[in-house]
């Protein structure tokens, strides 16, 4: 049985909306704390790859898988670690400016770490299985 309508919107507008919102109140904080070369970039991409995330968990649980979540989990999967490691390597000798920029370089080293972790896992049971 398909679900409504309005629960697709929920995940693939509202969430990331206010995603967007929670985004810039978090700069608006930063900016207004005078944080020395902020981290905007870097909790850009945190935000999107953790609500990615996020709109993969609600899919999965209350909406229809597509060709479109696919394309989402393999950027994921794929890409992302990838991108996150390298505002890891950006953030490594500024980590210590501020809290923004100490949570941002542990937040991109972590899921770094996770995603690579998962995929030596998946990579090695598909090798045992075969």
């Amino acid at each position: 049985m398909s679900s409504p309508l309005w629960v697709g919107l929920v995940i693939n507008v509202l969430v990331p909306f206010l995603g967007v919102v929670v985004f810039y109140l978090l700069c608006r904080r930063m900016r207004r704390a005078g944080i020395q070369s902020a981290p905007f970039l870097a909790y850009f991409i945190l935000f999107s790859v953790f609500g990615g995330w996020l709109v993969m968990a609600l899919t999965v649980l209350f909406w229809e898988w597509s060709g479109m979540a696919s394309l989402g989990l393999l950027y994921l999967l794929g890409v992302a670690p990838f991108i996150t490691a390298a505002v890891a390597v950006d953030l490594q000798k500024r980590r210590s400016v501020s809290a923004f920029h100490n949570r941002a370089y542990f937040a991109s080293i972590g899921y770094s770490g996770f995603a690579a972790l998962f995929l030596m896992c998946w990579l090695g049971t598909l090798y045992i299985v075969h």
